[in-house]
């Protein structure tokens, strides 16, 4: 049977466009759900994992609850999008395993850590999965001690305690895939836009080992520090234009920001990809939708989603307290913002 992986290419989307498709998320644009529910049916597709969120238990949710630790900054609109797809494939698995799913805010106060152990402590809460940018050494002492199980899907740091399960985005090799592709294309002058954060980090040090591999010189004042938003970006690239305008090509760590960097340089009266290229990271649908469409570093939200509720439940199932560190692999998506390098 075909997966959706294979639906993604066919289509020429990402896999989370794919299963918000078979699931009619309303995110996605009529055309593009039919056109992948057509290729779903043609290729003997069979959804049968779909499945509706739901905030409470009922006969479908027997197991019952798994609670959601976000960061309430992220809970805030506009959501961070690829949170925002993360969670929604979580809750999607949670429900899979026949748990029911509750999202708990967090902003590392005492007050919304009260809030969690009176959730927890009060419900049929059997495990809990935390999505947050920072680890919280009162989060992990207060699950650790009532022994309940629990999976980071947010990346931290991997110099962090072994005691824990970890499923995330191998960062690292991302970041040096998105530069090796640009590098293969011939692309000397690359730019990266970054961020604060492990994550960032990381993928800051893939851009520089890309370099270093290849023999080409760094340049300091080619990594430039911006924020997640569409605006951020735009507002950055505007300020810094005059010290990157030589580069060829640009490394946008977040798909918004790639975004951002290709309507600045075609506000500009360039053209992407013959003049400049252009990659972001994350790989959300919206990335199909700017022109040219955006290639990217795909963070496979499905799979970390699957693979985190596969160990979550099986410690509860097991009563199990061991720890596992597991880092999905990134996958380059080329779509029409990349191309070869005109000296």
């Amino acid at each position: 049977m075909i997966t959706t992986q294979e639906l993604a290419k066919l289509a020429g989307v990402s896999q989370s466009t794919v299963s918000r498709s078979l699931n009619n998320s309303p995110r996605i644009s009529a055309t593009t759900r039919e056109k992948i529910q057509t290729l779903a049916k043609q290729h003997g597709y069979n959804n049968k994992k779909k499945m509706r969120f739901s905030a409470h238990p009922n006969n479908n949710n027997r197991n019952g609850g798994i609670a959601i630790v976000i960061g309430a900054d992220h809970m805030r609109a506009p959501l961070e999008l690829y949170l925002e797809y993360l969670t929604n494939e979580v809750i999607h698995q949670i429900n899979h395993h026949q748990y029911y799913a509750t999202i708990l805010p967090f902003d590392a106060s005492n007050e919304s850590l009260q809030h969690i152990q009176a959730t927890i402590d009060n419900g049929d809460i059997k495990g809990v999965v935390i999505i947050y940018h920072d680890y919280q050494t009162a989060l992990e002492k207060y699950l650790t001690a009532i022994h309940i199980p629990h999976i980071y899907t947010q990346y931290f740091s991997r110099t962090m305690k072994k005691n824990l399960n970890i499923i995330d985005v191998d960062h690292f090799t991302g970041g040096a895939l998105a530069t090796n592709h640009l590098i293969s294309l011939g692309h000397k002058r690359i730019c990266t836009l970054t961020n604060s954060g492990s994550d960032f980090d990381e993928r800051t040090d893939g851009y520089l080992s890309a370099l270093k591999k290849h023999g080409l010189p760094i340049h300091p004042e080619w990594i430039i520090h911006t924020g997640n938003t569409y605006e951020n970006g735009y507002n950055t690239i505007t300020k810094h234009w005059d010290a990157l305008q030589n580069c060829t090509a640009f490394f946008a760590q977040t798909d918004l920001v790639g975004i951002a960097v290709i309507n600045f340089l075609k506000d500009q009266g360039f053209s992407v990809p013959a003049q400049y290229s252009v990659i972001g990271f994350d790989g959300i649908s919206e990335g199909a939708y700017c022109r040219p469409e955006l290639t990217t570093i795909l963070q496979p939200t499905f799979a970390i989603a699957e693979t985190s509720l596969k160990r979550l439940t099986y410690l509860i199932e097991h009563q199990d307290n061991g720890a596992s560190h597991s880092f999905v692999p990134p996958q380059l998506f080329v779509r029409k913002s990349t191309a070869k390098a005109v000296e």
